[in-house]
């Protein structure tokens, strides 16, 4: 809270510096036996969640500052970080990566009202990229967490970041069945 969300270099530190001493608490309290294992995941996964929170916080600051607000509907972000696998079961371990999906939900066709603007789609695009980028760059303290986006719509060849819409058309007209299968352990996690 004391840096500024447009230091980016500082943020990423702070966020880094967060989860080590967070996780050695967890890991400290687990080998001193005062935390079952069946609470040692809970504990990573929230650790993981309140700095998704704030990753999304200091990436959307970023982009802001660059290309102003997407025109979107109502308040908030219009973006939503969904957990699957681990961390959707809330089972996230010592060196769990992160399976994410990306959702918004904005103005079609719409763009930013900066100075710079740009198309809504593009900046949440580049909101997802740069999120993925605040937790994998590697910094003197390591990486945040490694990001697997495998499991958005379309896996690999799929957008990175997906319309509510688009999303919805996706699981009733093209998912697999393993697709749906993994619905079951995800859940909001960040966002809006």
């Amino acid at each position: 809270a004391r840096l500024p969300l447009d230091d980016l270099e500082a943020q990423m530190d702070a966020l880094r510096y967060f989860k080590a001493s967070h996780v050695l608490r967890v890991a400290a309290s687990e080998l001193s036996g005062r935390l079952p294992l069946m609470k040692v995941s809970d504990k990573l996964t929230w650790i993981a969640e309140v700095l998704l929170d704030q990753v999304l916080a200091v990436a959307w600051a970023d982009l802001g500052n660059k290309y102003g607000q997407p025109a979107r509907r109502g308040s908030g972000p219009g973006f939503a970080v969904f957990g699957y696998g681990k961390l959707g079961g809330i089972e996230l371990g010592y060196g769990s990566d992160l399976d994410l999906v990306f959702i918004y939900d904005a103005v079609s066709g719409g763009a930013t009202d900066g100075e710079r603007r740009i198309d809504n789609a593009v900046f949440y695009t580049r909101l997802g990229q740069r999120m993925i980028h605040i937790m994998e760059t590697h910094m003197p303290m390591g990486q945040l967490y490694e990001v697997d986006m495998r499991l958005r719509p379309s896996g690999d060849s799929g957008m990175l970041v997906t319309t509510l819409q688009g999303f919805r058309s996706y699981q009733k007209e093209s998912a697999w069945t393993w697709e749906h299968q993994a619905l079951v352990r995800a859940r909001f996690v960040a966002g809006d």
